[in-house]
């Protein structure tokens, strides 16, 4: 299990629960629920804030398998549809060999790429290639903490463009061959205004460039999606 430096723990029972049932199921990857904590709005004084669950969109004992599992982090299979790529590496318990693995086949990509933004995206889609099962618990585990000071909020914005281009990147590598590939034009669309477009300088407007060139040649990007990376080439 991870844990960032500003969240904490709650319920001491989670990980017998969570190592016994990843036993007794064969399972490669479980997560469990948390609780959004604002530090800004509340302090705990000895007790919890009263604020809901936060679920991230699952249902208790969903249990997904290969191959489905590649896609279930970016793809709403009922509705066949893309939804943003969880970024969330705390609030699961994870097989070690399949976090080592994950973390060797990121390590011979990025090395030499520090990146501070949008990496806990990238480790989650390769932990959901190489798992072979996941299974979602509607167990209260952890306090996660949202910062507005921390490293993610406060870096500068061409920093985390670079960043997040980087990770984009990364993942349209990795399914640059399937028609798995359109979530890039998901995820580029999806953060454009927000994280993209306001740190784009010289050298990230470059990369940016580069990047949604190399995509419209891919012969599994739809016409329709083709002509929209344009209009971000030429905005």
């Amino acid at each position: 299990m991870l844990l960032d430096s500003d969240d904490i723990f709650v319920n001491k029972d989670l990980f017998i629960i969570c190592f016994n049932k990843a036993i007794k199921e064969n399972i490669d990857i479980i997560e469990f629920s948390g609780l959004w904590l604002y530090k800004d709005k509340f302090e705990l004084n000895g007790s919890l804030p009263k604020i809901p669950l936060y679920l991230r969109f699952k249902k208790n004992n969903d249990f997904v398998k290969q191959p489905q599992l590649s896609r279930f982090l970016y793809r709403n299979i009922e509705e066949n549809k893309y939804k943003l790529i969880d970024g969330f590496l705390t609030g699961k318990c994870i097989k070690t060999n399949i976090l080592k693995n994950t973390m060797k086949v990121i390590g011979r990509r990025i090395y030499g790429q520090k990146m501070n933004y949008g990496d806990d995206r990238l480790i989650n889609f390769l932990l959901f290639k190489i798992a072979k099962s996941f299974k979602f618990i509607k167990k209260y585990g952890y306090i996660y903490s949202f910062n507005n000071a921390s490293i993610t909020h406060v870096n500068k914005t061409y920093n985390n463009c670079h960043d997040e281009l980087i990770n984009i990147e990364h993942i349209y590598k990795y399914t640059k061959f399937t028609n798995e590939s359109e979530i890039v034009i998901y995820e580029l669309f999806h953060r454009f205004k927000k994280i993209i477009e306001p740190g784009l300088d010289s050298k990230n407007l470059k990369y940016l460039y580069n990047l949604v060139n190399d995509i419209i040649k891919n012969k599994y990007i739809s016409i329709v999606n083709k002509i929209k990376l344009l209009d971000i080439v030429n905005f």
